[in-house]
């Protein structure tokens, strides 16, 4: 009877969680075809009526349900962005073939729907997030989960879900052969070993690395019968795989790698929408480049540009166009401060910067610090030497410094103005840490990858941390 009212206590909060999220989307759909209606008003006439368009809720409450987004504890970020975008172009397509065919002249017009689309298909990532938070900060938002593995793997999985909260995972218990019962990781307890399970948690995670000195498919349907849900983690430490697809072949289970950038048409792809977003913003960036050189050239009559070569695809050099930001003869400067600082000098061999840089005007540190410095490499991408998202560019003797590995796996692929590095550290992430982000980003690219990568960008940028 206990584990029945915990099982039926866990149901409870999954579906809250649920519900919540649900009732966050609906907010979010309903504003936007009050949007649409209310735009259709101003440019038609036609009084505002959503009787018809708001049969779109339903439909999406059923079609997150089914695919996994309500609560959708376990999606990464990313993976989340896909299913929602996806989802709402199901949606609203059923209710564009409903119109098409409809007889109805009271159903909703074009302009609904475009306008209700761009709106909910912007806000609803957004909507979500916020939700979350709040249910978090609440104590509500989640599940818990059992972790098994070796001291390693554990200490690894407590730091992922404490990051990454949003995912849902609350470790509530460690099972391991390396720990002893009542100690704990963090705040997590040890409540047992391999073999032993909790009745009152729904969900295990467990390394697979670690289990392999075990009967894993044994370990997995008598030692987790008990748990509802079970998530093996590979032995990968280096973020090399997100997009994995599992195969039958005749009872052998393979797992997929696509090298989704190294594709002709994805990259293809990736050109034309970045094209195209480009020229869309063209009238915000250009003036704002224009007036940053003039605030530069009227500071010392200097002319405030300057180019720099970088590596790009296929191992060519180009030139990079940035806002000055340095002093006259700033190779000097840097060379004569490495040779009388050696904490300078450790500092520029680890990060390639120096977080007091005498080279730096006051001008354009502020550059700097919000990245206005890159908006003319917007120039570059338009020229095809550069990606809005990609590795980050680099310069010859930096270039240099990586693994031969790395070098040819950048050199497949266009360098970015913002990426996986940029988000994740800027310029507190060591050369290593930038060579597996880079890895990371090429092996795993997706247009939802580079559109999640855009939206962080811009907290950096209003937000920085690391930039200098």
């Amino acid at each position: 009877m206990n584990n029945v009212l915990k099982g039926r206590s866990m149901a409870f909060h999954q579906f809250w969680n649920s519900f919540w999220l649900l009732v966050t989307d609906s907010v979010i759909l309903f504003a936007g075809l009050l949007l649409g209606n209310i735009l259709l008003l101003h440019i038609q006439g036609i009084p505002v009526s959503i009787q018809y368009s708001a049969l779109i809720v339903p439909v999406w409450w059923v079609g997150a349900l089914v695919s996994g987004q309500a609560p959708g504890w376990g999606l990464g970020m990313i993976e989340e962005l896909r299913r929602i975008e996806l989802l709402l172009i199901t949606v609203f397509g059923i209710a564009g073939v409903a119109y098409v065919l409809g007889q109805d002249r009271m159903l909703p017009s074009r302009i609904v729907y475009l306008s209700s689309y761009a709106f909910s298909a912007f806000l609803l990532p957004f909507g979500r997030i916020a939700c979350r938070r709040l249910l978090g900060r609440l104590h509500l938002w989640g599940c818990n989960v059992a972790l098994y593995g070796d001291t390693q793997a554990i200490e690894r999985m407590v730091q992922v879900f404490k990051a990454e909260a949003n995912i849902g995972y609350r470790p509530a218990g460690i099972f391991s052969d390396d720990l002893e019962r009542g100690a704990r990781v963090g705040k997590i307890p040890v409540l047992g070993g391999l073999h032993e399970a909790s009745s009152h948690i729904g969900v295990a995670v467990a390394s697979i690395a670690h289990l392999r000195k075990h009967d894993l498919v044994d370990f997995v349907d008598h030692d987790l019968a008990g748990y509802r849900k079970v998530v093996l983690f590979p032995d990968i430490n280096e973020r090399v795989f997100a997009w994995v697809t599992p195969r039958d072949f005749n009872g052998l289970v393979g797992l997929e790698v696509s090298r989704n950038l190294l594709v002709p048409i994805a990259t293809l792809v990736k050109r034309i929408y970045e094209t195209m977003l480009v020229l869309l913003f063209l009238p915000v960036w250009l003036p704002l480049v224009g007036v940053l050189a003039l605030v530069l050239f009227c500071t010392d009559g200097k002319n405030p540009f300057y180019s720099q070569s970088r590596i790009g695809k296929t191992g060519q050099s180009f030139k990079a166009i940035k806002l000055r930001t340095m002093v006259p003869k700033a190779d000097q400067v840097l060379q004569d401060v490495l040779d009388q600082d050696e904490g300078a000098r450790r500092e520029w061999e680890t990060y390639f910067k120096l977080k007091t840089d005498p080279r730096i005007t006051p001008v354009g540190r502020f550059l700097r610090r919000f990245s206005l410095d890159e908006l003319p490499q917007l120039f570059n991408v338009l020229a095809g030497e550069m990606a809005l998202v990609g590795p980050r560019p680099l310069p010859d003797y930096h270039q240099e410094e990586l693994p031969e590995k790395a070098r040819l796996l950048r050199g497949k692929v266009r360098p970015g103005m913002t990426g996986q590095w940029q988000v994740s550290g800027r310029s507190d992430c060591s050369l290593a840490e930038m060579e597996l982000w880079d890895n990371f980003y090429v092996r795993n690219w997706s247009v939802w990858m580079d559109i999640y990568i855009m939206a962080r960008t811009v907290r950096v940028v209003f937000f920085p941390l690391g930039a200098y």
